[in-house]
């Protein structure tokens, strides 16, 4: 089958088309940039922008699935929104017969700008007509990660959020959930998909801290809005769904050995426009 990856140069992208190129699909791998040196070869590339719909008609030309990762924090209306909706049509008209959309769970719950565009995306997915599955998932590690060494970088302190919960999940099994939809066939909304515990963020960041051999005082910030009580109500966990194997500290230590090997950051989010988590 070939397979079409929106977001497919990013974090979780780059693992999904590795997954799927191992099960023997074919794999396309949309971005908006050019196919760089670093990429691995062995992928179809196309340059293409949700945004503008530029591309997006040749992008899904002889695809049979698409995976929908591509996300834009900054410009949601445009990416999330509108080009959720371009590249339906698109598919539609190419006769794609699944398409698969990463979403966050909580969306329904938490009050933000951005929040609200992931759902307004999943009911265009939902009567486009096409067969679809839409996958909900917690936060990544590495998204917690680099929360975390952003507050870092304050002096002496590390201010965190009061009382913020997350349920982390390794993005390698995001990764392999998504894979296997290919032969599951569309089944709309599936279950809610997690990591194996819910962790006060404050403990994330003792744990981090820990790992990465830093010394910092926590400093518990009191965070007004209807957002932020949300998140100290754990509404961005999946109580009901289904869970990861990968703990927290797990994947830090094993992050932080890789990191040791390659002296880069690993916690850092390279593709903004497949940053959802």
């Amino acid at each position: 089958m070939r397979v079409l990856v929106t977001g497919g140069s990013g974090s979780l992208g780059r693992i999904l088309c590795r997954v799927i190129g191992e099960d023997g699909h074919a794999v396309r791998v949309l971005s908006t940039r050019p196919r760089a040196s670093f990429d691995p070869a062995g992928f179809e590339w196309a340059c293409a922008d949700l945004a503008r719909g530029e591309g997006l008609r040749e992008a899904v030309d002889g695809v049979q699935a698409v995976f929908h990762l591509a996300s834009d924090f900054n410009n949601a209306e445009a990416v999330d929104v509108e080009g959720t909706r371009r590249l339906c049509e698109a598919s539609r008209a190419a006769g794609v017969s699944h398409l698969v959309y990463i979403s966050i769970v909580g969306i329904d719950d938490i009050p933000t700008g951005y929040y609200k565009r992931k759902r307004e995306a999943e009911r265009i997915v939902e009567s486009s007509s096409l067969p679809h599955s839409i996958q909900r998932a917690t936060q990544f590690h590495s998204f917690v990660a680099n929360l975390l060494s952003k507050a870092a970088r304050v002096p002496l302190l590390m201010p965190l959020p009061a009382g913020f919960k997350f349920q982390s999940v390794d993005e390698s099994e995001v990764a392999a959930r998504l894979a296997a939809c290919l032969a599951a066939g569309p089944r709309g909304r599936l279950v809610d998909f997690g990591g194996p515990e819910v962790l006060d963020l404050d403990a994330m960041a003792r744990s981090w801290m820990e790992v990465k051999g830093v010394r910092r005082r926590l400093v518990p910030l009191p965070v007004p809005g209807a957002a932020a009580k949300a998140l100290r109500a754990g509404k961005n966990t999946a109580p009901g769904g289904e869970r990861g194997t990968v703990r927290w500290r797990e994947w830090l230590e094993r992050h932080a050995e890789r990191e040791g090997r390659s002296g880069a950051n690993i916690y850092r989010l390279p593709d903004s426009r497949a940053k959802s988590m």
